[in-house]
């Protein structure tokens, strides 16, 4: 099928869910980190606990849309086949849950590594708030939040086409799954090498890299 169904809406949608809980985060933040003291490297785990809480709150149901979505996008190309939706539907949920927490705990990882270092630079330069929001913006702020969208994005949207593929491979029915991109230009050189060309392994779907805008058509293969 052509491109991830309604790509930039839903990146919107994802991004925006993205860019409100880092913004919240970097305005408490402006708050905590000047009442640390000097030798305090971190703030309180309850920041860490809730931003993580809020971050997996807002993506998993988004991202089990995305893959949702992509499924539906998918049949509609082959609208004389049929799957089971309640298990495609299951399968969006169980992924989007247990995706969604390693995803969060990986950023939350970074960012907190991050702010680790921030922190000691803060009292030592002794920044005023401007510096500081300055600082905190790379890692709670738009351009990280539209990152993280474009290739969970593309990644939500390969992981439901790839379930669809195997309902369909347990009713006798084998699809191929062949890589595109843009086939221009700017494609990158990890991806454009692969363009039309067969999925052969789990860990050639996309994204290869982050912000991967690849996406992945589907051909039947037909029996002699």
């Amino acid at each position: 099928m052509p491109n991830v169904s309604d790509r930039d809406g839903k990146e919107a949608e994802i991004m925006k869910v993205l860019a409100r809980e880092f913004n919240r985060a970097r305005l408490q933040l402006l708050g905590l980190i000047p009442d640390l003291e000097p030798w305090m490297v971190d703030v309180a785990p309850e920041f860490w606990d809730e931003h993580q809480t809020k971050l997996i709150g807002g993506l998993s149901p988004a991202l089990s849309g995305v893959y949702t979505a992509q499924a539906e996008a998918m049949m509609a190309e082959f609208d004389f086949l049929g799957v089971e939706w309640g298990l495609i539907n299951e399968g969006a949920a169980d992924w989007a849950r247990r995706y969604t927490y390693d995803l969060v705990s990986n950023l939350t990882s970074t960012s907190r590594r991050t702010l680790q270092k921030l922190i000691p630079q803060y009292f030592e330069q002794q920044w005023n708030q401007g510096q500081l929001r300055q600082q905190l913006e790379p890692t709670f702020g738009q351009l990280r939040a539209e990152m993280i969208a474009r290739t969970e994005v593309t990644r939500a949207a390969s992981e439901g086409e790839q379930e669809t593929a195997r309902q369909l491979a347990n009713e006798g029915i084998t699809m191929k799954p062949i890589h595109q991109t843009r086939n221009d230009e700017i494609v990158c050189p990890i991806c454009g090498p692969r363009h039309d060309k067969e999925i052969t392994d789990q860990d050639e779907y996309p994204p290869l890299h982050p912000r991967c805008r690849c996406w992945v058509i589907h051909e039947m293969v037909l029996e002699d």
